[in-house]
C-alpha cells in the first residue's frame, strides 16, 4: 500500500515582465536540498540550474522558465521562499563611515513579500534609432548572462554579443525583420553602422533594465550616522 502523500497548498503571484498570473507551491525538502547542494558546489552554473529547476518544479502553470528575463526568475524566487522558509528575512548591514569598526553593523528586518520589481519611467524595449529605423529588445535570460557572466560594460565585443542576443526584432515602416531569422553576420553589419549616439540608446535598454530592489534606512549604532540605501538583486535575499 502506498504511503499517503502531502498535497501542497498553492498561491499565486503575477509575472513582472509579463502580467500573467500564476500558481505555486512553496519548497519541498527534496527541493531545498537540491538548493543546498548546488550552494555547497559553488559553481554559479550549477546553482542557476538548480534555482530553475525548483521553479520550474514549484509552478503550477505551463511556462518557459529558461526564457524568463532575470528579474522575473529573482522576483518569483523570492515570493515563493517566502512562503516556504519565512517571509521576514534580516540583513547585517554596515555604517559607511566606520568601516573598520565591527560593532558598526544593524541587523535590518525585511519582509520579501512586499518586495517588487522596480521598472524606471525612461525604460523602454522598443528604441527608435534612425528615420523610421528601430529595434525591440528583449529581456537577458540567466543563460544569457550566465554567458556572459564577466561583461565589461568597456568591452565593445562583450556588449555586441549582449546586445545581439537581447534583440528580439528591427523593424522599419512596412517591415519587421525578426533577429532569430537574420544571421549574426546581418546583425553585426547592422550594429556597426550605428553611430555612437544611436549605439548609447541601445545601451540605456540595460542601464534601465527593471530591477528587483528594496529602499532601506537605519542608523549605525556607532556613530549615529543615518542611512538610505537602494538593496538589490536576489543574492541579498536569499
Amino acid at each position: 500500500m502506498a504511503l499517503p502523500i502531502q498535497n501542497a497548498v498553492t498561491y499565486s503571484l503575477k509575472i513582472p515582465s509579463t502580467g500573467q498570473q500564476i500558481q505555486y507551491r512553496p519548497f519541498l525538502i527534496k527541493d531545498e536540498k537540491n538548493l543546498l547542494i548546488a550552494q555547497q558546489s559553488e559553481d554559479p552554473k550549477v546553482m542557476v540550474d538548480s534555482l530553475k529547476n525548483v521553479i520550474k518544479n514549484c509552478i503550477k502553470d505551463d511556462i518557459n522558465v529558461d526564457e524568463l528575463a532575470t528579474f522575473d526568475i529573482e522576483y518569483m524566487f523570492t515570493q515563493i521562499r517566502a512562503k516556504s522558509v519565512g517571509e521576514q528575512i534580516e540583513l547585517n548591514m554596515k555604517c559607511d563611515k566606520c568601516v573598520d569598526d565591527e560593532k558598526a553593523v544593524t541587523k535590518v528586518s525585511i519582509d520579501i513579500t512586499q518586495l517588487e520589481v522596480d521598472i524606471p519611467d525612461n525604460h523602454n524595449k522598443k528604441i527608435e534609432l534612425f528615420d523610421d529605423v528601430g529595434i525591440v529588445m528583449k529581456y537577458p535570460s540567466f543563460d544569457i548572462i550566465g554567458d556572459l557572466a564577466n561583461l565589461d560594460e568597456n568591452n565593445i565585443d562583450q556588449m555586441f554579443d549582449l546586445v545581439i542576443k537581447c534583440i528580439d526584432s528591427i523593424y522599419n515602416s512596412s517591415e519587421i525583420f525578426h533577429s532569430k531569422e537574420q544571421t549574426r553576420e546581418e546583425i553585426v553589419e547592422f550594429l556597426n553602422n550605428l553611430s555612437s549616439e544611436q549605439f548609447a540608446k541601445i545601451q540605456g535598454f540595460f542601464e534601465t533594465m527593471p530591477k528587483l530592489s528594496k529602499a532601506i534606512e537605519y542608523d549605525c549604532p556607532v556613530c549615529q550616522t543615518h542611512h538610505k540605501k537602494l538593496i538589490e538583486g536576489m543574492q541579498n535575499f536569499f
